[in-house]
């Protein structure tokens, strides 16, 4: 529950400073940075990593680059109770698509969580339902926060893939909790370097002055950041169940548009309460499948 607040805060953090690729930059490279006495100390214990790894680690920030970019897009068009529901519950609605064309079938509940999530994104741009319209989804705020979750996706899957890659290259004794902030120093350093690339135009390089101006506040986004995921690991760690951890952060949708009402005056639309509550509710759906 609290790797949910905190995972809600940090998007609200970076939508009130006026996000920018450049600031998820800095946070990016400032946490990555806190991270590194742990990666040395736990990557000298380790073998030879395989070059699929580096190959999987840098797509990995690649997907995280245009999750990060995107979300600072989608936050300068539109509002956190909008762009948050959409870029957190359609990953888990890709992803368990994908699952189930690759033959991985999935039960009636999964199917009707996933049905819940659809009509909740459907209905979190809609301001009224007697002035619903179709252009709503087309909206630039709604589109961005669409790549941002195929950024997600992407990085989900890959980072999985580079944790087992991992995992036959430490001794038994190692703590997995070690391993995976190891990985996740490098993944944000690696993203760091991609919203870097990302940031070499102009316009970027000015975000970067900015933002580098404002470095305490990326860098406290950051380490919000890595610690929403830390306190993940940390709660799987404490329970047979992993279903209840899965299910409990995603009351971070019904918070991040709570929070967006109150703190930053977002309107409270009726289409867009009903709709956080509906993907709530389909995610746990989902994840007690």
């Amino acid at each position: 529950m609290l790797s949910a607040v905190i995972h809600a805060a940090w998007n609200l953090l970076g939508k009130s400073r006026k996000p920018s690729p450049a600031f998820f930059a800095v946070a990016s490279l400032g946490a990555g940075g806190l991270l590194i006495p742990v990666m040395a100390a736990v990557l000298g214990r380790a073998g030879v990593l395989p070059g699929e790894f580096w190959w999987v680690l840098l797509g990995s920030g690649f997907c995280q680059m245009v999750y990060l970019a995107s979300l600072a897009r989608a936050y300068q068009q539109a509002d956190v109770g909008v762009v948050y529901p959409i870029a957190r519950a359609l990953p888990v609605l890709m992803v368990a698509t994908v699952s189930s064309l690759l033959g991985q079938g999935l039960p009636p509940l999964a199917w009707f969580g996933m049905g819940l999530v659809t009509v909740g994104c459907l209905l979190v741009p809609v301001v009224s339902f007697r002035r619903w319209r179709w252009q709503a989804y087309g909206q630039a705020g709604c589109l961005w926060a669409l790549l941002a979750a195929l950024g997600t996706a992407g990085y989900s899957v890959l980072d999985d893939r580079a944790l087992l890659l991992m995992a036959g290259h430490f001794s038994p004794d190692m703590a997995p909790a070690l391993v995976a902030f190891t990985y996740l120093g490098m993944q944000f350093l690696v993203t760091g370097a991609w919203l870097m690339l990302w940031c070499l135009h102009a316009a970027g390089r000015a975000q970067l002055r900015q933002s580098g101006a404002d470095w305490r506040v990326a860098l406290l986004t950051g380490i919000m950041m890595g610690g929403t995921y830390g306190l993940v690991l940390l709660a799987m760690s404490l329970t047979e169940n992993v279903s209840y951890v899965v299910a409990l952060r995603q009351l971070s949708i019904p918070v991040g548009v709570a929070l967006g009402v109150w703190l930053l005056r977002e309107p409270a639309h009726r289409p867009r309460l009903i709709g956080a509550s509906l993907v709530c509710a389909g995610l746990v759906a989902v994840s007690l499948k």
